[in-house]
């Protein structure tokens, strides 16, 4: 390395490479990092990267997307037996915000967090056999990342 570059590194004026590394996740911005970790898979056991806090704005974005697809509002299908709704939520809090279980019980109306992962499981056997149900989500989906 160069007096000239080892001297401005010392100084501080060339940013390290290792500054820019999003998230732990990538080199580059916080927004290719979150979109990036969002297409992520691995073990967040094992990968501090994958384990990262969900975003707080996040769910409050989540429900105001649902309501506007159901055409009615969160307190009017929450509860409801058989709407799609609240899993939905569930659904897409886990797999776009990364919610744990626990977070994700706490957010609608504290639910266990067994109660959660069952309803996980059953929306995804859901969304595999229902394509109109899948373009719906597909589509929320697509309005929360923007």
């Amino acid at each position: 390395m160069s007096c000239y570059t080892e001297g401005a590194l010392l100084q501080g004026g060339v940013e390290p490479p290792w500054a820019r590394v999003g998230g732990g996740l990538a080199l580059g911005s916080e927004t290719f990092a979150r979109r990036l970790r969002g297409e992520a898979r691995g073990n967040p056991r094992e990968q501090a990267s994958l384990r990262s806090a969900p975003e707080a704005s996040a769910w409050p974005r989540i429900l105001p997307a649902l309501e506007r697809a159901k055409g009615e509002r969160w307190s009017r299908f929450a509860e409801r037996h058989g709407d799609w709704g609240r899993h939905a939520a569930l659904w897409l809090g886990r797999r776009t915000a990364r919610f744990p279980l626990a977070e994700l019980g706490k957010s609608t109306g504290g639910l266990d967090c067994a109660v959660v992962s069952k309803a996980l499981a059953r929306f995804g056997r859901r969304l595999e056999a229902d394509p109109r149900l899948r373009e719906e989500i597909a589509a929320i989906q697509d309005r929360l990342s923007k």
